[in-house]
């Protein structure tokens, strides 16, 4: 009794890290920083249920043999390599770029404010 197979000696589990909504504005601001632009995207992207691959995107991707998994690193992980903009549809939108094993990935993106990462393109 006590060893180390005793159900009772199992460490509790970790609970998960959950990104902090709070740090996202509520509203989308008029301006947006390279910075904070990454950081919403990041926060937004964690849950990649979150990050929407639009038709013409994944056409593309398709096109060009980039897998979904690709894209979710690139978001998740990349770099901004264009400034974020507000495109015609009233959403800020940048480029994402990821090097990793070889491959290089860049998506452009846009945030469906506070809620989702639309892909537009990937290349």
């Amino acid at each position: 009794m006590g060893g180390p197979d005793d159900p009772g000696n199992k460490p509790a589990p970790v609970p998960v890290a959950r990104p902090d909504e709070r740090a996202i504005p509520r509203e989308q601001p008029n301006k947006l920083s390279a910075a904070l632009a990454l950081k919403i995207v990041r926060l937004i992207a964690a849950d990649t249920d979150n990050i929407v691959i639009i038709p013409y995107g994944r056409r593309r991707a398709q096109q060009r043999n980039i897998t979904r998994r690709q894209i979710e690193l690139c978001v998740q992980r990349g770099t901004i390599v264009e400034r974020p903009f507000v495109n015609q549809h009233g959403n800020w939108q940048m480029n994402f770029y990821r090097h990793a094993a070889g491959e290089e990935v860049t998506c452009v993106v846009a945030i469906d404010w506070a809620t989702r990462v639309l892909v537009i393109n990937a290349f």
